[in-house]
């Protein structure tokens, strides 16, 4: 029986071989996206689930409120804050810190100096101080060592597995215990224990090296310095609630800082998120990798789109045959077929395609993971929840088969035996069906234009983002940035100014600075005041430190006065214009000479010597800021190198500087970054969310056009008669062809005139996150429908033009 069903498919979807290729076309195409997102969002979902009470253990953020009332949120918090939660504050059975340093290299007997390289850069060595109970907090399994007390003494380090084989190949557990680690060939510390790394995703995975507590963190008593290299968890005791916790210790932080609150007008206080969480936390989340929700739901949101144009696909490929299928139909209810049956047949029918389209999905899903690579997050190819899978794979086909076959299935229940067997096929697919399929179609291509309007807006917003006059000059500039560790050292730290030298005097580069990068994801701020009389202006301004070079390299544009003079202690300052607006200083020309101080320390008080337009520090999706620039010996670790005109000229630019770099810093690698490059990393985001949108705008477009094209094939096979009349009586090629046409034009109309509010709408608040953002203008929409009616011509021109020059003598003889 199964034998001759799978037979007889087989025969059918051969002779129909155009709609099956269709078919499996357009559901495998939509599958393996459909699984694609699910696996990244199945590994999203499952980061930190399976830490024992995940949910019961809670990290510490701050918050604070400014006096324009706007919120921020901080993951780290005071240092302080760990002896108040554990030893004054009742309720948590855990108070765990997590404080975070981070050292050059590390040493052990017998080997060179190691170092940690991450995606092909070499980085800092992550170490976390912290307690014993951090890995009972977080349920850590002990390999070998002191289970109850492994860092109970100073010199006590612990290690993860994963640690343990880089420092010590090829030895146990055990036999790694009692061996030294010299970090920074200062702090040396005795392996007292090893446990296993976790091996499921979670939000401590760069957690591999642990030490005890430090004295000067324990002896910090600074309630305002918070960092996010400081995090704290607590796990309340049964019983207890957070919220209470948290009240009694904002009771002790409003205590130690109310003078500073109430002279500056702000406040500050600590909240809790459930670990459960973190991983969906990207502004209180530090040191880890986060994911956004809103992110993977529009992800679902997608995916669910592109499944149901799928399904709608089928049904409009599949009702289009069952004319052709109508006497196989007649004859199976002559032989005794009940309806039950046929429905049944059909929806197996339709799960053997959707299985084989699930089958050759496989194919296309390498593809788009190679294409779509940078989109997906680290760790999802080493991620195997099979369950979760397999039964995603089996919804999904169980799914898409339903909803796919159902209607076809029904309407061939309710074919008229007695109108087929004579041969009366034309209204095989129902009566109120045309009016239905034409509803799909709109559906299809509503859909297909909001994806392209989207497509649109993203692709000009992110274009305008990149061609928007920063307030800067960055073309033909690369930034080479000293490491950390050289430019802390006493004897290298001032080499950078002998490398510049060097640079000045070669005829190969256009010229050289000293100082931060104008746009740039790094932030140093200062609390800055202007006093007027009585009055006290007080901001916070963002500080960019340069040489008096920097000002001409980067072209900034001089408002009024000069640049400064060069001297190794910050005196005198330059200010944009939004500085002026803050500290009310008036025009650029009003502002010289004008005096900024630092509230603690009046002695410190700078000169405003000039004014420079605004530029921008993070990219279009922020404010411009209130900024100062400045000159002093320290900081000093970024070189920037303008390039000559000549593009021909680089190689032997980047040559030299090389080789002066060399001959001043040695082995340390010389590494470099085009500006543009830089800058461009500000919207990566949106680059892949364009990616993306492409994609899926493509994948809307094919899915729609094939099933329109099944539309096209049951109109011009129901007119048939109808089109041999028009022949007979004059009609023109054209003319038919222009009849079927406008037809469908009509319906793209309609989706368009559907989809435009709709998608301006969604684009509209997509633009609210860009503080700098384009209009969206009238023609985008004239773009996306005439794109559409392109497409929905060529889409239906096949059939069209295939009905027009068919001989009516075929389609009239019977009459």
């Amino acid at each position: 029986m199964i034998k001759l069903f799978l037979t007889t498919l087989a025969r059918q979807l051969w002779r129909n071989r155009l709609y099956t290729f269709l078919n499996i076309l357009g559901l495998s195409v939509c599958i393996s996206v459909a699984w694609v997102i699910f696996r990244m969002v199945d590994y999203e979902y499952s980061y930190d689930r399976e830490i024992p009470g995940a949910d019961k253990i809670y990290q510490l953020i701050s918050k604070d409120q400014s006096t324009d009332g706007e919120v921020n949120g901080f993951a780290g918090v005071s240092k302080p804050v760990y002896k108040v939660l554990k030893d004054q504050i009742p309720g948590a059975t855990f108070t765990i810190p997590a404080f975070y340093k981070y050292y050059h290299h590390a040493t052990v007997p017998g080997k060179d100096q190691i170092r940690r390289v991450k995606d092909g850069e070499e980085t800092d060595l992550e170490v976390v101080s912290t307690t014993a109970d951090y890995f009972r907090l977080f349920s850590y399994r002990f390999l070998a060592g002191d289970e109850r007390n492994p860092l109970d003494a100073p010199d006590k380090l612990v290690l993860t597995d994963v640690r343990a084989r880089a420092y010590f190949p090829g030895m146990s557990p055990g036999e790694v215990i009692g061996k030294t680690v010299t970090y920074d060939d200062s702090l040396v510390r005795r392996v007292s224990a090893v446990v296993a790394a976790f091996d499921f995703p979670n939000s401590f995975e760069s957690n591999h090296e642990f030490i005890g507590l430090l004295k000067e963190d324990l002896a910090d008593d600074f309630w305002s310095g918070k960092s996010s290299n400081d995090l704290l968890f607590i796990r309340p005791a049964e019983g207890a609630q957070v919220s209470k916790i948290m009240a009694r210790l904002n009771e002790f932080n409003t205590e130690r800082n109310k003078e500073a609150f109430e002279k500056y007008k702000y406040r500050s206080w600590y909240d809790v998120i459930p670990v459960s969480e973190k991983h969906f936390e990207p502004g209180l989340s530090a040191q880890t990798r986060t994911a956004d929700k809103k992110v993977l739901n529009g992800l679902m949101i997608t995916v669910a789109f592109l499944l149901v144009l799928a399904c709608i696909n089928y049904i409009n490929l599949s009702t289009a045959q069952l004319p052709q299928r109508a006497k196989e139909i007649g004859i199976r209810k002559t032989l005794g077929s009940s309806k039950g049956g046929l429905i049944v047949r059909f929806i197996v029918e339709t799960m053997v395609v959707t299985s084989l389209a699930a089958v050759i999905s496989f194919g296309f899903t390498s593809v788009g993971v190679q294409l779509f690579r940078d989109f997906l997050p680290e760790g999802l190819q080493n991620y195997m929840n099979y369950g979760s899978m397999i039964v995603f794979m089996a919804s999904l086909i169980l799914g898409v088969s339903v909803i796919s076959g159902l209607y076809p299935a029904w309407l061939s229940a309710r074919v008229n035996t007695v109108n087929v067997l004579k041969g009366v096929t034309e209204k095989t697919a129902g009566r109120n069906g045309f009016s239905l399929r034409k509803g799909l179609i709109v559906f299809q291509f509503f859909i297909a234009q909001v994806f392209i309007i989207g497509s649109i807006i993203i692709h000009r917003q992110i274009q305008f983002s990149l061609d928007k006059n920063p307030g800067f000059n960055k073309e033909r500039v690369i930034t080479v940035e000293v490491p950390d560790h050289v430019a802390n050292d006493r004897a290298l730290r001032d080499k950078i100014r002998v490398l510049k030298n060097e640079l000045v005097r070669s005829a190969s580069v256009a010229g050289v600075a000293i100082g931060s990068r104008p746009m740039d994801n790094s932030m140093w701020g200062n609390v800055l005041v202007h006093y007027r009389d009585t009055t006290e202006f007080q901001s916070m301004v963002h500080m960019k430190f340069g040489d008096t070079d920097y000002l001409g390299l980067y072209g900034f544009k001089l408002l009024a006065g000069r640049n400064f003079m060069p001297s190794d202690t910050m005196s005198e300052i330059i200010v944009n214009e939004k500085a002026l607006e803050a500290y009310g200083l008036g025009t650029p020309q009003e502002a010289l000479g004008k005096m900024l101080v630092t509230p603690s320390n009046k002695a410190r008080a700078y000169s405003i010597v000039g004014v420079v337009s605004d530029f921008q520090q993070f990219g279009v999706k922020s404010e411009i800021s209130p900024s100062v620039i400045a000159t002093k010996k320290r900081p000093a670790s970024i070189l920037n190198i303008k390039l000559p005109e000549q593009t021909k000229q680089w190689p032997a630019a980047l040559n030299t500087i090389e080789n002066e770099w060399k001959k001043v810093y040695g082995a340390v690698p010389f590494k470099y970054t085009f500006y543009d490059d830089t800058i461009k990393k500000f919207y990566e985001s949106e680059q892949r969310t364009r990616k993306l949108v492409s994609a899926a705008t493509a994948i809307a477009i094919l899915i729609s056009c094939l099933g329109l094209f099944g539309l096209a094939t049951l109109t011009a096979f129901s007119r048939t008669k109808e089109i041999g009349v028009r022949k007979v009586l004059g009609a023109s090629v054209f003319n038919i062809t222009r009849l079927l046409s406008l037809e469908f034009l009509s319906l793209v109309l309609i989706s368009v005139l559907i989809a435009s509010p709709v998608a301006w709408w969604m684009m509209n608040k997509w633009l609210q996150d860009f503080v700098f953002r384009i209009e969206i203008q009238w023609w985008i929409f004239v773009l996306a429908a005439m794109a559409a009616a392109v497409i929905a011509l060529l889409t239906v021109s096949y059939q069209a033009i295939r009905a027009a020059v068919a001989n009516p003598v075929k389609s009239l003889r019977t009459e």
